[in-house]
């Protein structure tokens, strides 16, 4: 990324010391320009395209708030940092207001404005990464809805349905209808396309664009002559049908795989095909039908190229724990001797080189029977307590050993929690974030910490609180905050630094938020015997 950035002073040797002691070729900014007054700040704009504005707030021929307005209206992307050499509540407000990106007193340090700079690259950047996202998925949803329907998918969607009976002269003679390009001997591979897993935080539309560009790239790739087609059957599977000559299977493994490295670099997903031999139309069905079963069982989910015809995995189920100790740990609120029992099965359930689908079904039912017990013992509803779970498909049967070892523990941290109210799941979310209040925690970080989904953890926190997760960690830091502003003389910039907050126009736009005003003021009515309204947090 090679950017740019505007100075913007009515003084020019501050100009000029900005200009002297930034790294800008450290920074990645290609052109640095600079203006006296909003009037020439404007012209510069009108001319190029500027990431970065750098801009002082008190001006003598216009105010930089007012340069401000101008640029979110002409230049929405540009990024905004404010210098100043008065903390004007006035202006700060403003700033905040008009989503400015930092401010900065003066004299401003250098190496505290070239790390801020960085940050609001950064932001630029993800910004111009999200506009190119959503221009390529609108390129793709145009695509779609130009797309006609095709006779010869249709034709495939019945041969594989079973609707057509192949062989059959209807069945000639549509392919001559609809110039199905078949080899000479008459004979086409299948490869069943199978999507893992996709991106996380899809928005509403995005599953179909992505698997519609998935079948795009598997024509560019996987059928580069057009001697093929790329269908996808009402069940939702995405199959390829390879009309031309045999190839060698080095060059068609070599296709497969750029095809599953695309998904992975290009489309953030993870793939694996499933390729068949060549049959003759009568045999397609059944071919297409061998695929998904190996697709089935195949738990492991590593994102390959799999071949049919390869030895099935023995039928044999291994040996299990006995869930009656697993029970009496439950009861006794032995919860990490569980965990750690429950993750060694997973880890020896993998090494099994005969691992298939019925292993993970025979541990489910085993695991799901003792757990039903220990609630018809204790008189709790199994219903009632996993309906969270099962509202967000989670209740189902897992298929990966990831997903099996996610669903027994999420399983046992409930029941453990409802038995065991003392060392609730939420006493330890409560902890965890006690422990981390000067740091940048994530959802994911907790939800990992007490082995629950993301999603269910925080409606079992709000359910337990009445407080979203969210908001009960901001409480938290500006409660801290708050008695640190007004019990000690410590910069408030200091505070904010050491709750994890960098960037204090955030800082001070949260706080407002719970207190009803700035911390400067919290602070000065301190000094002056009085305090804010309100002494504890409004969320």
């Amino acid at each position: 990324m090679n950017a740019t950035a505007l100075i913007v002073d009515d003084e020019h040797y501050a100009i000029m010391g900005i200009r002297d002691g930034i790294d800008w070729e450290a920074l990645r900014i290609a052109d640095v320009y600079d203006a006296c007054n909003v009037r020439q700040a404007m012209r510069v704009f009108e001319e190029r395209s500027i990431d970065i504005l750098i801009c002082d707030i008190e001006m003598p021929r216009g105010t930089g708030i007012e340069l401000l307005e101008w640029v979110n209206e002409h230049s929405p992307r540009t990024e905004t940092i404010f210098l100043t050499a008065h903390a004007e509540f006035g202006f700060v407000q403003r700033a905040v207001q008009l989503d400015s990106f930092d401010y900065m007193l003066k004299p401003v340090d250098f190496a505290a404005l070239q790390a801020t700079i960085a940050r609001a690259l950064a932001s630029v950047e993800k910004e111009r990464e999200l506009a190119s996202m959503r221009e390529q998925y609108a390129a793709y949803r145009e695509l779609i809805e130009r797309q006609k329907s095709r006779h010869a998918d249709r034709f495939w969607h019945d041969v594989l349905e079973g609707r057509v009976r192949a062989g059959d002269e209807e069945a000639e003679r549509l392919m001559r209808e609809y110039a199905i390009p078949l080899s000479e001997d008459r004979r086409m591979r299948p490869i069943a396309l199978s999507v893992e897993s996709w991106p996380q935080e899809l928005e509403s539309g995005d599953e179909d664009v992505l698997d519609y560009a998935l079948r795009e790239a598997a024509m560019r790739t996987l059928v580069p002559d057009g001697r093929g087609a790329i269908i996808q059957t009402k069940q939702g599977v995405n199959v390829a049908l390879i009309y031309a000559d045999e190839e060698s299977r080095e060059a068609l493994q070599t296709r497969c795989t750029a095809f599953v490295e695309h998904g992975k670099t290009e489309l953030g997903c993870q793939v694996a095909c499933y390729v068949g031999e060549r049959v003759g139309l009568p045999a397609l069905k059944g071919m297409y039908e061998q695929l998904l079963d190996m697709e089935y069982d195949n738990v492991r989910k590593s994102g390959q190229v799999y071949w049919s015809g390869s030895a099935k995995p023995e039928r044999d189920v291994p040996k299990f724990p006995a869930f009656a100790a697993w029970q009496i740990w439950i009861e006794q609120g032995k919860r990490a001797e569980l965990e750690k029992e429950i993750r060694k099965t997973v880890v020896e359930l993998g090494g099994d080189p005969h691992l298939h689908a019925g292993t993970i079904q025979a541990f489910y039912h085993g695991y799901l029977q003792m757990i039903h017990y220990v609630l018809q013992k204790n008189g709790l509803s199994a219903h009632e307590l996993f309906r969270e779970l099962d509202e967000r498909k989670e209740g189902a049967m897992p298929r990966t050993l990831a997903q099996l070892e996610h669903w027994a523990i999420a399983r046992m941290d409930i029941v453990t929690g409802q038995l065991h109210r003392q060392d609730s799941i939420v006493r330890r979310v409560q902890c965890y974030i006690a422990d981390h209040l000067n740091e940048t925690v994530k959802r994911e970080d907790i939800a990992d910490h007490v082995h629950l989904n993301q999603a269910y953890l925080s409606r079992l926190f709000k359910k337990e609180t009445g407080v979203s997760l969210t908001d009960y960690m901001l409480q938290e830091r500006m409660k801290l905050a708050h008695e640190l502003i007004r019990g000690s003389t410590i910069p408030i910039s200091d505070i904010a630094k050491s709750l994890g907050y960098n960037n204090f126009s955030y800082f001070s736009k949260m706080f407002k938020r719970l207190y009803g005003g700035t911390p400067q003021q919290c602070r000065r009515q301190e000094a002056g015997g009085g305090g804010l309204a309100a002494d504890h947090p409004k969320v």
